[in-house]
């Protein structure tokens, strides 16, 4: 069969666009080949109108695009298949959509903060962006039922509402205002390093005073921030599959049976800006670094509590009373996260990962990767790891 021809209107600049267009290559390689319209690279600047002429020329059987601005209406009444993702404009109409979960991105920013210890939180993205507003909104939400408020950052008013030009001093006025240590999130990593720009401008210091939560786990905005930003990171590579599964069942004449193809919410990616806990007693957190320094060997609750220098039953009492959780759920956190890095980041075998945190069989490693993280390790490595 002569190979469909499908226009990628999906930018390279970001983790998300790569993320997408990483699926929709794996499906092609799978069900295809397919040919793709590409646009022409950064330095030949076309106009909507040389872009849109160039598109029909192609003649494409269908389009997945993320949105364009005023040429979103033209690609949309082409009388072609259309998969959407909106940035600004929110999702367009009679047509399948790529959404995140911004409920599930929030909910897990207010968990994972949470269990860090932090009892003052604060919320930086953008009121001009829909999805930047949800994300804030679900965040309060999830940490009032935690009976913890939120103070949001408001971005003023301006002429030019687009231009962000000075406005890290004016996050820096609101860093200010948050008691300390507090914890903020970011609606993205883009947002976050201009949170960690204005803490800088503010003199306070990341992550012992503000900790800093992104989204998208954009490897070079996060790596080049200073510190280096944790973030939230979202399987965007599942869901590009997932847009060039449903597009190929429209250019095959077939129900879609999907409206809606969501970003799967995958886990927190800890870096600098949030490596710390936000714990005021002094025992409690000598044993926290004690865990830290020896989680790889197994240490237990006993050996924890003589370093601490108290009984085994205070250390559980003060432990459960900083950070609602005993000491042996910390320590299986621990273990069990730097198991999920490993099953993730690397091509170790589940034995291998299983001896390297020192698991006489690995049956019992297992079982304690099931008890913390609800699956097995070998599903966790199928459903979240993009290595081939």
């Amino acid at each position: 069969m002569k190979p469909y021809r499908v226009v990628l209107l999906i930018e390279e600049e970001r983790e998300v666009g790569r993320g997408l267009l990483r699926g929709i290559a794996q499906y092609s390689r799978n069900f295809g080949p397919w040919m793709f319209y590409r646009e022409e690279p950064f330095y030949e600047k076309l106009s909507d109108a040389e872009r849109l002429q160039r598109i029909k020329k192609w003649r494409p059987d269908g389009i997945i695009m993320r949105e364009q601005g005023a040429l979103d209406k033209s690609l949309l009444k082409l009388g072609v298949p259309v998969i959407y993702s909106g940035h600004r404009n929110g999702p367009a109409a009679g047509v399948p959509n790529i959404l995140g979960d911004d409920r599930e991105i929030s909910q897990l920013a207010a968990r994972y903060l949470l269990d860090k210890g932090f009892r003052h939180f604060g919320f930086c993205g953008f009121d001009d962006m829909w999805w930047s507003v949800d994300r804030g909104r679900f965040f309060a939400e999830a940490l009032s039922l935690k009976g913890f408020q939120v103070s949001l950052y408001v971005p003023p008013l301006q002429d030019a509402p687009h231009s962000r030009d000075g406005e890290p001093e004016l996050i820096a006025h609101w860093i200010k205002t948050l008691p300390k240590p507090c914890a903020v999130f970011a609606c993205t990593d883009d947002r976050c390093r201009q949170v960690a720009t204005a803490c800088r401008l503010a003199g306070r210091r990341v992550p012992e005073e503000v900790a800093l939560l992104g989204v998208d786990n954009d490897e070079l905005t996060c790596e080049f921030a200073f510190p280096p930003l944790s973030s939230i990171l979202l399987d965007t590579e599942k869901s590009g599959y997932d847009a060039a599964e449903t597009l190929h069942r429209i250019m095959r004449g077939k129900k879609t049976g999907r409206p809606v193809i969501s970003i799967p919410v995958s886990r927190v990616i800890t870096r600098k800006s949030t490596d710390m806990i936000a714990v005021e007693d002094p025992v409690v957190v000598t044993a926290l670094n004690y865990i830290r320094e020896h989680y790889r060997k197994g240490v237990s609750v006993a050996e924890i509590s003589r370093n601490a220098g108290v009984s085994r039953r205070v250390l559980e009492i003060r432990f459960r009373k900083a950070i609602n959780r005993s000491v042996y759920e910390e320590v299986l956190l621990i273990r069990m996260n730097h198991a999920c890095l490993l099953l993730l980041e690397s091509s170790l075998s589940v034995a291998q990962i299983s001896e390297a945190l020192n698991y006489e069989e690995v049956k019992y490693f297992s079982r304690a990767f099931k008890q913390a993280i609800g699956v097995s390790p070998l599903a966790y490595r199928k459903q979240f790891s993009i290595r081939p």
